[in-house]
């Protein structure tokens, strides 16, 4: 069996092989991995061995691979099933992932298949994106914080279930909601303007009236644009209404 990561990558296919119960080598250009009745017992990469390099391993985003059935391990350097190792790549695998709020998300052709096996927070994620959307565009359809759907997103990017196209962040559809102190979007949403656009005290927000307001960065606000009952009675903006945020650069 030999091919490249384009369709299954090496968390899949290595899966795949321990689920069949093989022995053999599993390598890759720099590295191998050697299994036993689908257990893995040793692996090398790069002049890592044991665990680092299975865990590095199986970070591979590209790159061709072989399996050679029948071939034995020259030593043992891993222990336990396979399964420990690939949950714990996964979890270092999604603080790797960086989905951002404006980036167009899509589900992969491997999506249909994997419905069954996804927790529902996941498959509620996947069902509402439908062609395309992107994270900002999900939060009123699954009520999440911005937070869980980045972090839920970068799982099923991991897992190859969703492709990602990065794009500049842009100006945001918000909804004007009465706040307690002047005028604050969500901070993971200012972060991401914070990245590309650089440093900047003010945002410009549109809706039936324009303003520049000082802003500032607030936990869990989603589609939120908080705004104190004075800077709601001053500019004119009303409580639900819809509104352009974008920085003031």
């Amino acid at each position: 069996m030999e091919g490249d990561f384009r369709l299954l990558g090496p968390i899949d296919l290595l899966q795949l092989l321990a689920q069949g119960g093989k022995t053999g080598v599993f390598r890759v250009e720099g590295g191998e991995v050697y299994l036993e009745g689908g257990r893995p017992v040793h692996a090398a990469y790069r002049g890592k061995e044991g665990k680092e390099a299975l865990l590095a391993l199986l970070a591979l985003k590209e790159g061709d691979f072989r399996f050679l059935p029948g071939e034995r391990a020259p030593r043992t350097s891993l222990s336990g099933p396979l399964e420990g190792y690939l949950l714990e790549a996964l979890r270092l695998l999604d603080e790797g992932v960086e989905v951002g709020p404006f980036d167009l998300v899509r589900p992969s052709p491997k999506a249909k298949e994997a419905e069954a096996t996804l927790e529902p927070a996941e498959l509620a994620l996947l069902l509402a994106l439908e062609g395309g959307k992107s994270p900002l565009d999900l939060l009123p359809a699954t009520g999440f914080p911005l937070g869980e759907v980045l972090k839920r997103l970068g799982r099923l990017a991991r897992l190859r279930l969703v492709e990602v196209a990065p794009r500049v962040p842009h100006a945001a559809r918000l909804r004007v909601a009465l706040g307690k102190r002047g005028a604050q979007v969500d901070g993971l949403l200012l972060a991401a303007w914070r990245v590309h656009y650089g440093e900047f005290a003010r945002v410009r927000v549109r809706g039936a009236r324009e303003a520049s307001l000082a802003v500032e960065g607030a936990e869990g606000l989603g589609v939120e644009l908080r705004l104190a009952p004075e800077l709601l009675l001053f500019h004119g903006f009303r409580v639900g209404e819809e509104v352009w945020v974008w920085p003031e650069v």
